[in-house]
Order: C-alpha cells, then sequence, then structure tokens
C-alpha cells in the first residue's frame, strides 16, 4: 500500500538527523484546563524518557495497587522521546504514593511525577487540547537559505494534515493487517481488541492519507469550494460553506480556515461539498473494495483538517562544538496532529532512534 505521499512544497533538499538522543524530541500534553483539586480522580503529570504510554499506565495502576483498567490517560506519547502527560488514577480517596516510580524501570528508561492533583472527573482520550513540541535536529546539511524560507513559508501557510507513519505501525504492518483484517469483514458483534482497533484505524487513516495527497497535487487542500465544510484552524467548531466570499479568501491565506475531509464511514459523502466528494472518491477508486469494507465496520462519523497551521512556531540555528549546525524548532499543535508531518515539508531528517522501533512492544 502507498505511504508516499506529496509534498505540498516539494521535497526538501536539506537534511539531518532526528532523535539522534531521546531529548532532542521533547513533547509536552496541553490538557486545557486545570485539575479542580477535588474528586475521586488523581490526575498525575509524568515526564518520561524510553518508556511506552501504555506500559507506563499498567506500571501506575501496580503501584496504586489498582486495576489496570482504573488508570486512563488522553494520548499516546512517542516512546523515543522525552514527553510529559497526563494519566488519571480511580482511587476515590486514597493519595496514591509513587515516589517509587522509577524503580519500576531500568536503565535508560526514566519516568519521574511531577504534579499530582486532585480532579473531579475522569481523564478519556482526546480529553487535551494540544501538544507542545520542541525539536533539535543535528547535522543539518544543505542550502540553510532555503531551510529558512521553509520554516517562514510553514509558519504562515501550514502543511497537508497527514496522519503520521506511528499510526501505521512500524514496517507498515498496522496497514498490512489492517487491509487484511477489514477485507474479511466483522465476523461477529463482540467488542474489537485494541490491536484489532488500531488495524481499523490505519486504515482509515490511509484513505484519508490518500485522499488529501490528490488534493495537494491539485491545490484544494488549502482551497475552500461552495458546499465545503471548513473548520477554524485552532478552534473544533465547523461551518458549511454556502457561498465563498472575499473575506473566507483573505481567511485562508492567512491560515484561519481550512476545509475538511470526513473520514470514511457510512454517509461520509453528506461531510463534505460536491466538488470535493468527486475527488475524493476518484482518489479511492482503485480501492473501492477496501472502502465498502471499511463502511461495513459502522464506523462513527467524523472528519479532520485538510491542512495543518503550527502555532507559536519559532526556531533558532545554530553550530555545536564540532561546528555542525543545528536547528531547534519549536511549535504547538492541537490533539490528533503529528509533528513529523510538519518536519517532512521543512527538512529531509533520518530518525536515528529507528534501528529501536522493534522494541516498541509493551513488556509484560
Amino acid at each position: 500500500m502507498n505511504t508516499e505521499w506529496r509534498y505540498a512544497w516539494s521535497k526538501p533538499a536539506v537534511t539531518g538527523n532526528l532523535k539522534t538522543y531521546a531529548q532532542d524530541f521533547y513533547v509536552e500534553e496541553q490538557l486545557g484546563f486545570e485539575p479542580d483539586g477535588k474528586g475521586e480522580f488523581c490526575f498525575v503529570f509524568v515526564e518520561k524518557e524510553g518508556v511506552n504510554t501504555d506500559f507506563l499506565a499498567k506500571r501506575l495502576a501496580q503501584i496504586a495497587g489498582i486495576a489496570p483498567n482504573k488508570v486512563t490517560y488522553s494520548g499516546v506519547k512517542d516512546r523515543h522521546a522525552c514527553t510529559r502527560q497526563w494519566f488519571c488514577l480511580h482511587v476515590l480517596n486514597q493519595e496514591p504514593d509513587l515516589s517509587t516510580i522509577q524503580e519500576a524501570f531500568r536503565e535508560p528508561e526514566s519516568v519521574r511525577v511531577i504534579a499530582q492533583l486532585r480532579h473531579s472527573k475522569k481523564l478519556r482520550t482526546g480529553t487535551h487540547s494540544a501538544n507542545r513540541f520542541v525539536i533539535r535536529l543535528r547535522d543539518i546539511q544543505g542550502d540553510l537559505d532555503d531551510l529558512e524560507g521553509r520554516l517562514n513559508l510553514i509558519k504562515q501557510a501550514g502543511v497537508p494534515n497527514y496522519y503520521g507513519p506511528q499510526r501505521f505501525g512500524i514496517n507498515g504492518n498496522n496497514l498490512h493487517h489492517g487491509k487484511d483484517f477489514v477485507l474479511k469483514g466483522r465476523q461477529s458483534r463482540r467488542k474489537l481488541t485494541k490491536t484489532e482497533s488500531f488495524w481499523l484505524s490505519a486504515i482509515r487513516s490511509w484513505c484519508f492519507n490518500e485522499a488529501l495527497s490528490d488534493q495537494v497535487e491539485n491545490g484544494m487542500w488549502m482551497r475552500l469550494c461552495d458546499g465545503d465544510i471548513a473548520q477554524f484552524q485552532h478552534k473544533d467548531e465547523q461551518f458549511r460553506v454556502k457561498e465563498v466570499s472575499a473575506l473566507m479568501h483573505l481567511s485562508v491565506l492567512r491560515g484561519g480556515i481550512s476545509p475538511v475531509l470526513p473520514m470514511i464511514s457510512e454517509g461520509w459523502e453528506a461531510g463534505t461539498g460536491a466538488q470535493r466528494e468527486q475527488v475524493m472518491k476518484a482518489s479511492l477508486s482503485d480501492s473501492t473494495d477496501l472502502v465498502d469494507a471499511l463502511i461495513a465496520f459502522d464506523l462513527s462519523r467524523d472528519s479532520r483538517l485538510a491542512r495543518l497551521v503550527p502555532m507559536n512556531m519559532a526556531w533558532e540555528l545554530l553550530n555545536d562544538s564540532e561546528g555542525n549546525t543545528q536547528l531547534i524548532v519549536e511549535f504547538s499543535l492541537t490533539k490528533g496532529c503529528f509533528a513529523t508531518s510538519i518536519l517532512r515539508e521543512m527538512i529531509d531528517f533520518t530518525d536515528k532512534s529507528a534501528e529501536k522501533f522493534h522494541e516498541n512492544i509493551d513488556r509484560e
């Protein structure tokens, strides 16, 4: 299955290394609200390196003496990075002692609790509002003026809002297994396993990326058409475009409004205008069996912005002690968006943690 999707601003010629060290990729989860200090849930803000989110949740449950299903989190964070995120422990009136959390891990894994607060509501998947990234790319080679131009272009105009390679698994395994799983059809009404849900999500995301890639080629990814569903870039608010006005064109140019693409589900065609619907059907015309099988899983209606414009983006080019050029770039993205979609448009990077991906499996 194709995973080589089109670039908005052409493939970068400048090269560099990503994740030479875990600390080179820092991401901090932003809830968008403050825990209220009361209630039956304990919110724990944790910094981790080298640790899988789900595995950490199980260890938190073990230390707190509660069942694994009593620990929740809003989003999955990269194992091969330095990440800060919130976990929620349903412990009623207890105050769990998590001071020994590091003892549950071995070097170079690192875990520490930064904050522990009560809250009256459970933390559910997708609750957080955004993620803040600080990324260091090392050994930059190539035309730095071109890189500077790309950085300014991305800050103003954004990039295609592709699902990142993390969604598709190591070596695309989620796609390969997902295609077989989806085409086989749902065998029973039982609840899907977590792995089956990953496969299903990967196929749905692949359909989105395929459609978006064609719209990058024809320019529709950052252009509104009559009948489209549009969304404000940093809000969840959507609206139907009856007629594209001059003010709407201006807002699109400034990165404030972008079209959305519907995710494949029963009746997905109602989630866009007639022109975009036809373009999407053409993009997926070679995969109609897969699309039809996906629809049969009775998925909920959903959509995703076609364009991703980073918030509060800033950067610095500097030289290290050996005279090599480094780029430090900082930005925030709304939940569900991938930093790699930003990075791929600015630099042709090599992920130095790639050789460790085979380890990215929960230890029992």
